[in-house]
């Protein structure tokens, strides 16, 4: 829900935003290597996003425990690997919300430390993706 307010405050620098769903044909998923089960798996980016500027947006929001989960470390890299197929005009990673300010993390190299958000390069605030 707070994403959600979040996007809708910035309506006038989007087109449009969707909530992917979790499974099925119908939803947009992105294969992964999930190392702790050691098998290939789908998941759903939550996100989509198509700003002004006609970059698109992919984005999995997470927070504390899923956050520092070892397979969100795997879903970013499955998804920094495809938005870069993607080319230049996509963007996107995982979205997190600390200490009031949503960021989020592109990097193939994911890691989250809560508290440190702000001294990890990796993360940059989601507002820079609107100028």
């Amino acid at each position: 829900k707070g994403f959600i307010d979040y996007l809708e405050s910035k309506g006038k620098k989007i087109d449009w935003w969707f909530k992917n769903g979790n499974q099925g044909k119908d939803y947009f998923a992105i294969k992964y290597y999930n190392k702790t089960d050691g098998k290939d798996e789908l998941f759903y980016p939550d996100w989509f996003i198509r700003f002004k500027n006609g970059r698109v947006g992919i984005f999995d929001t997470k927070s504390d425990q899923t956050a520092t989960d070892p397979e969100t470390a795997d879903k970013a890299r499955a998804l920094a690997i495809k938005l870069k197929g993607l080319g230049k005009n996509y963007v996107g990673g995982i979205a997190v919300f600390e200490n009031g300010v949503w960021y989020y993390n592109g990097s193939e190299k994911y890691t989250y430390q809560k508290g440190k958000i702000s001294q990890d390069k990796n993360w940059k605030p989601f507002e820079s993706l609107f100028k």
